[in-house]
């Protein structure tokens, strides 16, 4: 009986992380539409064709783990309603690293900006970067296989982002 349930709970886990990949989606869907905020959105033929190149083999294995990278960014001035965009932003995704109990694995504070990283708990996820400073908001999302190796890298800076 335990091997049932263990077995059970065990082919749920892929459809916790599907669900934490779906609702981190969805905020950005939502937000990327907002006339007030800048998107740029990498998709998995893009970095497969990166992937592909002449790159150094390291490179390439980073690559071929990362299905989808996503920025979005919104000056802290744009508002809706009355609210800035960057704080409605700000509060859905909060509501979901809560929710899903993602790791805090970074947290920088340099005077008044402040750099924060998240992961999914599974290894098939996210990978989350928040990035607060006076008058704008930045969000940078990295979906795909986030394994140690992918977590060192952007945090040593392999993943360049410019």
């Amino acid at each position: 009986m335990k091997k049932i349930v263990i077995i059970a709970l065990l082919s749920f886990v892929p459809f916790l992380a599907i669900g934490q990949v779906k609702q981190i989606n969805d905020i950005l869907d939502k937000y990327e539409k907002n006339k007030y905020v800048e998107s740029i959105l990498i998709s998995p033929e893009l970095l497969q064709m990166a992937g592909e190149s002449q790159m150094n083999q390291p490179t390439k294995d980073l690559l071929s783990k990362l299905t989808e990278l996503r920025i979005l960014s919104v000056k802290s001035s744009h508002k809706e309603n009355g609210v800035s965009v960057a704080q409605l932003l700000r509060q859905d995704l909060d509501r979901v690293i809560s929710q899903e109990n993602m790791s805090r694995i970074l947290k920088i504070r340099d005077g008044e900006e402040l750099m924060e990283m998240f992961k999914t708990k599974e290894d098939k996820g996210a990978l989350l970067f928040l990035n607060s400073k006076p008058g704008e908001f930045t969000v940078i999302s990295i979906f795909g296989k986030i394994d140690p190796s992918v977590v060192n890298a952007a945090i040593s800076g392999e993943i360049n982002i410019k």
